[in-house]
């Protein structure tokens, strides 16, 4: 049987995050059936000494180049670039982007963030050659709605498509004794930060007074470091950074889910039908923050707590919204998320083999 033709797949991946490891085995999932998947690092020497030796799956098993090698993608075995998902910046993947369009191979830009950042509000030029950016892709898909908003001021009309997480299949795995809370604290908008210490002390609270456990689930090195030195009662389920399968699974057995400023324990959750909630400690109301438009796009706001709101952050308010959230006045739309998702994938294995 002849090889499978290569994709290259560029991502924040292999730097032992989560959010983003859940993000590459999404992609996995979906497309290893049909392609060779390339992973495209930017911290190549680290993915070789902490993931490729120890044999940590996926990368124990797949090609991983330097995100700067842009010859790759002119190989005649290579079918294209995947760009994405995550919250990738203007500009990110430009050089394996540009040498795909060069050499004709497909492009799906999937799964991002668009922000104003993507605008200048004084060079026409600027917005031109974002514009034509965005617009050489063979499929371009969204997270959010309202990057759709800012991408149209561009005259780009991206797909929208859940991030792909809410696709993402489940591994079971042991669970913390009892029924439990999970919490997960991102340690760089976290570390001494006073609000930090009151959103922990209302979840612990309401942990007690309902008979709760608490799991405290990092999503990264440094956010295992944080969550250790604050020194919260509960269990901590650490290491897990390259087992976002497993994650996802624990995560949804909870019966809620807290994260201080971390994206994918909100889509783990939500996919679960897992009330989550989201606690922004830096941010006062709504923002573009992609913790708080998740929740707000998708009919939670009231489960998005930014600083304005952390007086109204107590153990009964989290007991009134948990109770709500079992009651039938929530339309909960993301439940239908995993099947947008699934199209999604199918639709882009038509474009890549057209």
């Amino acid at each position: 049987m002849d090889e499978l033709p290569g994709l290259v797949v560029r991502g924040f991946y292999g730097n032992n995050n989560c959010g983003d490891e859940a993000l590459l085995a999404t992609m996995i999932q979906y497309f290893s059936d049909d392609y060779r998947i390339i992973v495209s690092a930017n911290n190549l020497v680290y993915v070789k000494e902490k993931l490729i030796t120890p044999k940590i799956p996926p990368y124990d098993k797949l090609k991983v180049i330097w995100s700067l090698n842009r010859g790759a993608l002119a190989a005649p075995d290579v079918a294209g670039l995947l760009l994405g998902g995550g919250g990738l910046g203007l500009g990110f993947g430009w050089d394996q982007y540009m040498f795909a369009w060069r050499y004709g191979k497909k492009i799906i830009h999937t799964g991002v963030h668009i922000t104003e950042e993507f605008i200048s509000e004084s060079s026409a030029d600027f917005n031109n050659v974002t514009s034509t950016f965005l617009r050489a892709a063979n499929f371009f898909s969204v997270r959010h709605r309202r990057s759709i908003v800012v991408a149209e001021r561009l005259g780009v009309h991206p797909k929208y498509v859940p991030d792909w997480a809410f696709g993402l299949n489940q591994t079971e795995g042991p669970k913390p004794k009892g029924d439990y809370i999970v919490v997960t604290i991102r340690a760089d908008t976290n570390r001494n930060n006073p609000r930090t210490a009151v959103f922990l002390k209302s979840i612990t609270d309401y942990a007690a007074g309902e008979g709760l456990n608490v799991a405290l689930v990092p999503f990264d090195a440094s956010d295992q470091n944080l969550t250790r030195s604050l020194d919260i009662k509960g269990e901590m389920m650490g290491n897990l950074f390259s087992k976002p399968t497993y994650v996802k699974y624990l995560l949804g057995q909870a019966k809620a889910v807290f994260s201080l400023g971390r994206y994918h324990p909100l889509v783990f959750g939500m996919s679960n039908d897992v009330p989550t909630f989201s606690l922004d400690t830096v941010r006062p109301g709504r923002s573009d923050d992609k913790t708080c438009l998740q929740l707000v796009e998708d009919g939670l706001e009231a489960f998005h707590f930014p600083t304005d709101r952390i007086e109204e952050f107590t153990p009964a308010e989290i007991a009134r919204l948990v109770r709500l959230y079992g009651g039938d006045g929530l339309a909960k739309p993301f439940l239908g998320h995993k099947a947008a998702v699934d199209q999604a994938a199918a639709d882009i294995l038509q474009v890549l083999k057209s």
